[in-house]
């Protein structure tokens, strides 16, 4: 009796925890079955192709995206590999992506991948297992077409010519540094041909612009055709001026042989709206390695050289000699005399404010430099800081513009009871210093300047060029406070990554896409495809150069506020400033 109660006993409380386990497996079944519809859900909320598949490479899952790709419903994937979907020739490239993410269990990153007119950026990753073993693979990919789109955009807008559509000066400069290096490796030399057209001006003013830009147009076209045979790049260097790259040159009868052919292309009459003219060209030529070994030098000797053959009475076609560079004195004078230039107290500041369009109000100011040397004048940046570049003089004068900006900066403050951002340019050279970092902030710590009242201005080549202690130089700036702004923005190497990667915080569009803004399309379309970045990576604007009531309703309505230029203030000495400062303030305007 004894037995069979206990027996009872048991097989009730057998009974009581299955129950109670029946009940926990429900509730776990039902939190999972939860868990999994709010991952469904989300994931096809994603506006992107989203993927899951097993160890055999079959498809498991895709979202709602996935499947509308492919106008089908998501059910049709199961069990389908990329071998059955996929175009073939990516085939091959899939798997071998997926078995590494597999195997290696890897995250896994594609480049960007042009599909049917769409650019996407992919993740791949391992699907691990709780005895850490891979069962699967999944994947995502992220829509990066406009940004593709825009970056294409402006990279041709920005190196083609928009009258000629040949390479403009920009694209010139890049392809000259690879021509170069071409050149050096083979041991050939490259020849600078500089074509300039004669009495150019006189044809504007004579018969309009309109019959002067057809005849650029058609003597672009013209030395093009002249140059078919021989291997030469062709850009259009500036207004009336056309530079040719010719590599093998060392055989002198190359360069004899392309100059004749130019010549002789060019010199047939241009038939322009019915009328005929006649166009002749002058030239300069300076030849790698001997008349210099690098683009800007070869530039200028072709320059000085095009210059004899404008001045000479018999000659059309000159080439570069020492004699004709006697002029390159100045330049080893003014690299003399920079040297102690600081020290020498020869060196001051002007200010140029930046002024919010919408409420008139002052923004910030930046700092310019000017330099009155007892030798040679007063002189502008142009006149001495690329020579400055050239060496560690750069470094001194840097430092002496940020302090001295700063400090004026402070005397403002006590003045008026309140600060505006300073912005300061920085060199190539002195970002590049190991001690670059510490001197910004020994500086900020000296004169217990606030960092948010401080903005560094770069060129897009210092964004080209940041390795990884530049970068986090300028990350550990902007977490202070500091603001980074990329100066010129449009006439450097157009590189999306650098938006990405770059701690920036400003985007200055170049006072050259400004200029007659409401007269050119291209320029236009550059701005455009500007302020299309700049929404894109969440960062600011600002328009350099503008000098007239047009260029600034034109960007009013594309949406820029903020304004420098000569139509609000050209730039102003401390006093002219100070003055500038207090009007601000007693007309209600101050900051």
């Amino acid at each position: 009796m004894i037995i069979a109660v206990t027996c009872s006993l048991v097989l009730l409380l057998a009974l009581i925890v299955c129950a109670r386990i029946l009940v926990i497996q429900k509730k776990t079944i039902r939190a999972l079955r939860k868990q999994n519809a709010e991952f469904i859900t989300l994931c096809d909320l994603i506006q992107a192709p989203i993927w899951f598949k097993d160890s055999d490479l079959r498809l498991t899952w895709v979202n709602q995206f996935y499947a509308l790709m492919f106008d089908k419903d998501r059910s049709y994937f199961v069990g389908l590999t990329d071998r059955d979907i996929a175009p073939k020739k990516l085939v091959e490239g899939y798997v071998r992506d997926d078995m590494y993410v597999l195997e290696s269990k890897n995250v896994y990153r594609y480049r960007e991948n042009e599909k049917a007119g769409l650019w996407f950026e992919s993740v791949k990753f391992p699907l691990v297992g709780e005895d850490g073993n891979s069962y699967g693979v999944g994947g995502i990919a992220f829509n990066v077409t406009a940004i593709k789109k825009s970056e294409n955009m402006l990279h041709k807008l920005v190196h083609s010519d928009y009258l000629t559509g040949i390479p403009n000066r920009l694209s010139l400069s890049v392809e000259g540094a690879k021509y170069l290096s071409e050149s050096d490796a083979a041991g050939q030399k490259l020849a600078f041909i500089l074509v300039d057209i004669k009495n150019f001006l006189s044809v504007n003013k004579m018969h309009g612009h309109v019959v002067g830009d057809e005849i650029l147009k058609i003597t672009a076209e013209r030395i093009k055709n002249a140059l078919s045979d021989f291997a030469a790049f062709v850009g259009r260097f500036s207004g009336d001026q056309f530079l040719v790259m010719l590599k093998n040159c060392n055989d002198a009868e190359v360069i004899d042989n392309a100059v004749a052919s130019i010549q002789n292309e060019i010199g047939n009459q241009y038939q322009i709206f019915g009328g005929a003219f006649a166009v002749s060209v002058s030239i300069g030529i300076s030849i790698f390695p001997e008349h210099g070994m690098d683009y800007e030098t070869l530039i200028r000797n072709a320059d000085v050289a095009l210059l004899a053959a404008k001045r000479s009475f018999d000659q059309n076609v000159m080439t570069y000699s020492e004699v004709m560079g006697m002029g390159t004195n100045k330049r080893v004078l003014i690299e003399n005399k920079l040297s102690g230039a600081v020290a020498r107290g020869e060196f001051y500041l002007y200010y140029q404010p930046k002024v919010c369009e919408e409420t008139k109000r002052i923004k910030g100011i930046e700092a310019l430099i000017r330099w009155n040397s007892p030798d040679f004048g007063k002189l502008m940046p142009n006149d001495f800081i690329p020579i400055a570049e050239d060496s560690d003089v750069i470094v001194t004068i840097s430092d002496w513009v940020l302090k001295t900006a700063l400090e004026q900066n402070l005397s403002w403050k006590e003045k008026f009871g309140e600060m505006y951002p300073m912005a300061v340019n920085l060199s190539r050279r002195q970002i590049s210093k190991p001690d670059f970092l510490t001197k910004i902030v020994n500086l900020l710590e000296e004169l217990n300047y606030p960092p948010k009242f401080l903005e560094l201005e770069l060129r897009e080549t210092v964004l080209s060029h940041a390795d990884v202690r530049i970068l986090k130089d300028f990350g550990h700036l902007r977490e202070m406070g500091v603001k980074i702004s990329v100066d010129d923005f449009g006439t450097g190497l157009i590189n999306i990554t650098n938006l990405k990667t770059f701690p920036l915080d400003c985007i200055k569009i170049d006072k050259c896409f400004i200029s007659n803004i409401s007269k050119s399309q291209e320029k236009q379309q550059i701005v455009d495809a500007i302020i299309s970045l700049a929404k894109t990576f969440k960062l600011s604007l600002i328009a350099e150069g503008v000098e007239t009531g047009i260029e600034l309703d034109y960007l009013r309505q594309s949406g820029i506020a903020d304004i420098q230029g000569f139509y609000f203030a050209e730039p102003l000495n401390v006093e002219a400033m100070t003055d500038y400062i207090e009007h601000k303030k007693n007309s209600g305007e101050s900051n």
